[in-house]
């Protein structure tokens, strides 16, 4: 059965980069990349979505680098924190089965979080600098070692198979009457396994 990983990110376009890599790092591994992008209905309300899904996960990616202030309205984004609060407290008040989540916190810079988040002070926070190749070696490094998965390859590999793919990207989206700039979550996650399995 493949592992589950929650992520949980901005969606933006300013982030989409790093995004995109993580969701690359995550299939590459062998995991299967989940976040609320994956269904568009609205017949669930957004937040139970994300509340069974992290149930659902036994690994969860947060990142908090875009937890800034908007300059329209002034006011800061929680979403990422408040997901990742209920990640925390699922492994903390949800039995022995979610007891054994594990998680990977990344951020920008690797202190910054503690000028607004001061309670997550002792945790190991990742920082990628808003780099998706560093994004990339963090993820994998997070997930080989709390999945104790043997043989997977180095962080340096999947960096270069993730530039590939990219480079290749244009022509298998004009095989499948896609664009890029429009792929869906969905589409994305297929055809970065789509790809692997031809490598």
């Amino acid at each position: 059965m493949i592992s589950s990983v929650f992520i949980n990110c901005p969606f933006d376009r300013s982030y989409r980069a790093v995004f995109e890599a993580i969701l690359f790092a995550v299939g590459a591994l062998k995991f299967e990349p989940r976040c609320a992008l994956e269904r568009d209905t609205g017949t669930e309300e957004r937040l139970g979505k994300i509340v069974r899904m992290i149930g659902e996960c036994q690994f969860g990616i947060h990142d908090l680098s875009c937890m800034t202030v908007d300059p329209g309205t002034r006011l800061p984004r929680y979403n990422m924190a408040l997901e990742l609060g209920l990640f925390l407290g699922c492994c903390e008040y949800g039995g022995r089965k979610q007891s054994r989540k594990s998680c990977l916190i990344l951020d920008r810079e690797q202190w910054r979080y503690r000028k607004s988040l001061s309670d997550l002070s002792g945790r190991d926070v990742r920082a990628h600098h808003g780099d998706p190749k560093q994004a990339i070696i963090a993820v994998r490094d997070s997930l080989v070692t709390e999945s104790a998965k043997s043989g997977a390859p180095g962080g340096a590999f999947l960096v270069k198979q993730y530039e590939r793919f990219r480079k290749q990207l244009p022509g298998s989206c004009a095989r499948a009457h896609r664009r890029v700039s429009e792929l869906a979550f969905a589409d994305y996650r297929e055809m970065v396994v789509s790809w692997q399995g031809k490598t």
